[in-house]
């Protein structure tokens, strides 16, 4: 920890990796102490942090005041680091939901997505909404935005993107075929980011925002695409060939993260023509979600 009290140095990266034994993965029943790995910027090993919860650990953001955010949809928890890497005090009133994805915008407001719709929506007065947005700690507007349940039909969003200087969301149910576009402003679905065709075999599985354009994960490679969501490049992945299911910008504005959680591996990639920079083997399959980069 530096004198300023604070855990992470620029350049630092957290990695949500849930300490589950993979000697055999069942994915039914895949859940485990939930815990953040802490890299500095070459991936070297630096400590790491414990939620508290048995589950997965899938959304990571950090805020900008710097507090950490981790989404565990297994554990229905949402657990908060402050800038020593402290816990901090649960959020009140908080609905209970598999909390999925977490996004953290510019003006503080918080958006946390449902990652699983199996089951009757619980009686409540957030009912069968799939995206909450948190103001100052507090529910503040609920929506309902479309999904085509991706590849199991039954996941709800398990990944977002914002638009900058926008109200729109990208997001998606991984393994569907569709990004979608939802209108924070307008509360209303608009027509889809990307549509895959049947005849294609590419899969959406994490969506990002970076730079003047998205990012997109398919499972065995990595889109690069304009705003309009036409795609501009497609950059390989592996080997392995599959299982490259998240895709994250680094804070620096000039290379991104590439997940793969089958494998447990990242690599990091230049934004401008996809290159690889660097790989990390965090040793330990199917437990890799989100990663997240300090400034």
């Amino acid at each position: 920890m530096s004198g300023t009290g604070r855990l992470l140095a620029p350049g630092d990266i957290l990695v949500a990796a849930s300490d589950i034994d993979d000697t055999r993965v069942d994915l039914r029943n895949h859940r485990g102490p939930g815990r953040l790995l802490h890299f500095s910027r070459d991936f070297s090993l630096r400590g790491e942090l414990r939620t508290g919860v048995d589950g997965l650990v899938v959304g990571l953001a950090i805020a900008p005041d710097g507090v950490i955010w981790t989404a565990d949809p297994t554990g229905r928890a949402v657990v908060r680091f402050g800038v020593d890497g402290r816990r901090l005090e649960p959020i009140s009133d908080l609905p209970e939901r598999p909390w999925g994805s977490v996004l953290c915008l510019p003006d503080g407001t918080v958006l946390l997505a449902v990652h699983s719709s199996r089951g009757a929506p619980p009686e409540d007065r957030l009912g069968d909404r799939l995206l909450l947005e948190l103001r100052d700690l507090r529910p503040a507007r609920a929506f309902r935005p479309q999904s085509d349940g991706g590849r199991s039909g039954w996941h709800a969003i398990t990944s977002l993107a914002a638009v900058p200087d926008d109200t729109r969301l990208l997001h998606l149910a991984e393994g569907g075929r569709t990004v979608g576009v939802f209108d924070l402003a307008r509360s209303v679905d608009l027509d889809p980011f990307l549509l895959f065709p049947e005849s294609d075999p590419r899969r959406a599985y994490g969506v990002a925002w970076a730079g003047s354009g998205a990012l997109l994960a398919t499972g065995r490679s990595v889109l690069r695409l304009d705003p309009e969501g036409r795609i501009l490049a497609e950059w390989q992945a592996g080997p392995p060939e599959t299982g490259w299911t998240r895709v994250t910008p680094s804070a620096d504005g000039e290379t991104f993260f590439l997940n793969n959680f089958l494998a447990g591996i990242i690599e990091r990639r230049s934004l401008a023509n996809g290159r690889v920079l660097a790989v990390c083997d965090i040793g330990r399959r199917c437990v890799l979600c989100g990663v997240a980069d300090v400034a």
